[in-house]
């Protein structure tokens, strides 16, 4: 087997909200030559293009290469080994896809903006747009032999467009694909999106959450930690399969141990990545004094936190300014304060 092998440059297709055209990966830049990444595996080399995956194992993370090699192994009911024999001879199609439908969003996360959601537009004064997805683009997808179906936001749970989609599975007759929505999970699910919903045979709802209580409702503003605590049990009715993705960032790493003994104590599938953009927000970005104190307040995770704190990495006073200089600014669109959500933290401060 290829180690260097990964299914996303081949079956995969991913339209951002931004420019609408086809990508393979959210890890790829825009302008990333395919055919390079494509030759790269076939010689069984590193290409520089997935350099985001390979820091992640390298650091003994799991990638996203890994995460969808494994997926579409069990989705696909095949060895990876007989993919890759497959691709070799010529022989893939988009089978995963990962759509940004709108940018409608309830929530003001600190690490977002205005072009991921309505709510920072209305904050910041600006006009609300919500850009769907065009129709010529829905034509042209596969239905019926699409194995993944990812909604990502925005947040996808309040987006009707995406609900007329999964009809268009259903009426492809593909009830067996599996279904994925990442939401912020404070949206309550009227009849029709439940009855829409319930008619998938595997269906994931992956939330989004980097803060417990009152950590969580400062990193996502203005919603309620008790409304996510009564949705959780409300999805726990109708999917066994809940999970959750974690932002790691230089504001909630402080919290680490916390919201991973959340996720254990909830039985909740969950996986933890770094905030790359803004780069101010990237979980390296603070001093080393408060890197080794983080550890110190983290013992049970303490590798695992390590890995997104480089302590030999030379601190950046620049980026540590801007992180401040945009808390300031979003507190004040809020009219709250960090303090009063994370005293923990700027007490370290």
């Amino acid at each position: 087997m290829n180690k260097y092998f990964c299914v996303l440059p081949y079956f995969a297709q991913e339209i951002p909200i931004k420019t609408r055209k086809n990508i393979y990966c959210c890890k790829l830049k825009a302008d990333t030559d395919i055919e390079e990444v494509r030759l790269s595996i076939k010689n069984k080399k590193r290409s520089n293009a997935c350099e985001a995956c390979w820091k992640l194992e390298d650091s003994g993370l799991q990638s996203e290469r890994q995460i969808h090699n494994a997926t579409f192994d069990f989705l696909a009911n095949q060895d990876l080994e007989r993919v890759e024999e497959q691709v070799v001879a010529g022989n893939f199609s988009t089978r995963i896809l990962k759509l940004h439908t709108s940018q409608v969003c309830n929530g003001t996360c600190v690490t977002c903006g205005s072009d991921s959601s309505t709510a920072w537009q209305k904050l910041e004064g600006r006009p609300i747009l919500r850009t769907l997805l065009p129709q010529p683009i829905l034509d042209d997808v596969d239905w019926e032999n699409l194995l993944q179906l990812s909604f990502v936001g925005g947040e996808p749970l309040a987006e009707k467009q995406n609900f007329d989609i999964l009809e268009k599975l259903l009426s492809a007759g593909n009830d067996q694909c599996f279904i994925s929505f990442v939401t912020n999970g404070s949206i309550e699910l009227n009849k029709r999106k439940l009855d829409t919903l319930s008619k998938f045979k595997n269906l994931n709802i992956c939330l989004s959450i980097d803060g417990v209580g009152k950590s969580f409702e400062y990193m996502r503003y203005p919603l309620k930690w008790e409304l996510l605590n009564e949705n959780i049990k409300h999805f726990k009715k109708f999917t066994d399969n809940i999970s959750v993705s974690c932002m790691i960032s230089n504001l909630n790493i402080l919290y680490y141990s916390q919201m991973c003994k959340f996720f254990d104590d909830q039985k909740l599938n969950y996986i933890c990545r770094p905030i790359t953009q803004p780069e101010y927000f990237n979980p390296n970005n603070l001093p080393l004094y408060i890197k080794k104190r983080i550890l110190e307040k983290n013992p049970d995770y303490h590798n695992e936190v390590a890995h997104f704190l480089e302590l030999d990495c030379k601190f950046n006073q620049e980026l540590y300014n801007r992180c401040w200089q945009e808390i300031k600014r979003q507190d004040q669109l809020k009219n709250i304060s960090i303090e009063q959500y994370l005293p923990e933290f700027t007490n370290l401060l």
